[in-house]
């Protein structure tokens, strides 16, 4: 008797990747699926913006009766004492905090989803579009963990820079705090960067996406905020394009240029957002083939067997 052998599918070809490969990787990931990333990231988007206009409409009845009070009187403590007003402050606490929760599990959803899709395309799979955003919903509270908990950290970070500023007095001491302060931000920026991409993809708690991004961000972290600052030049360069654009446009009718600029507005957070997350899962898997070989892992996965 012989051995049979199956063939499996061909393992994608992976190698390390400089900060120019990594960002004509990704365009190529969103020319192969424009349609498909921009939708993972527009259907959630639009879920936020419902949840953000119904959220002003509330914050907006409250503030009306304050403006009157505003307008009755100019005393400043008979505005402290207004009823009004401190049900305002109070409002405007739990807006600020409900925004900014619900915009972080909308990113989150949004992160998970276009993860998962450029994922599969760096590997050469299919995927649909609703399988990628189940993916991203599964992966949201993760990621949203994971993301506040970077979060407290850098902002702990600042409140300590904070303090220490507050006791010096000398101009260049001050300075030079400013620049470690800009250091650890980046430092640590830089260490997480990759953590949604392993919270979806290595499906780890948030502590162990943070714990794995660091490890594999060591020795290429300054690589990492050079792509950082590249994607945010390109994306200035995106924003005064469309902003050229408009201004064409509102030259020649006013009203077609109103209609525009708001398509755009609200149209820019999903083209954009692929982009970025599309980049960090890209250099997810550039930081695996460098430090742990994963290329030679997908090549042998890929041999026949026997």
């Amino acid at each position: 008797m012989q051995a049979t052998t199956t063939a499996p599918a061909p393992a994608p070809a992976l190698r390390p990747l400089g900060v120019g490969d990594v960002v004509d990787r990704v365009f190529r990931l969103y020319r192969d699926r424009p349609l498909g990333l921009f939708l993972l990231g527009a259907i959630p988007f639009v879920v936020f913006l419902v949840g953000y206009f119904a959220l002003t409409v509330w914050l907006v009845a409250i503030v009306l009766p304050v403006a009157g009070t505003f307008q009755r009187t100019a005393d400043p403590l008979a505005i402290l004492n207004n009823r009004n007003f401190i049900e305002f402050i109070g409002a405007a606490f739990v807006y600020i905090i409900a925004l900014s929760i619900f915009g972080l599990a909308i990113g989150s959803i949004i992160a998970g989803g276009v993860v998962d899709a450029a994922a599969a395309a760096h590997l050469g799979q299919t995927r649909g579009m609703g399988a990628s955003l189940g993916v991203g919903l599964r992966a949201a509270p993760r990621i949203f963990l994971t993301g506040l908990l970077a979060f407290l950290a850098v902002f702990v970070v600042q409140i300590f820079f904070s303090i220490v500023g507050a006791f010096i007095e000398n101009a260049l001491l001050g300075f030079l705090l400013f620049l470690i302060y800009v250091f650890a931000v980046f430092y640590l920026e830089a260490s997480w960067f990759i953590a949604p991409a392993i919270a979806t993809i290595e499906r780890h708690g948030p502590i162990s996406s943070l714990r794995r991004s660091w490890q594999l961000s060591a020795g290429f972290r300054w690589r990492i905020v050079g792509l950082g600052i590249l994607l945010f030049v390109l994306f200035i360069v995106l924003s005064i394009f469309l902003i050229f654009v408009l201004t064409i446009i509102a030259a020649s009718n006013q009203a077609a240029g109103g209609v525009a600029a708001f398509i755009v507005f609200f149209a820019m957070v999903p083209i954009w957002l692929p982009l970025f997350f599309g980049t960090m899962t890209v250099l997810y898997y550039d930081l695996r083939v460098r430090k742990e070989g994963f290329d030679l892992q997908l090549a042998a996965e890929g041999m026949p067997r026997a």
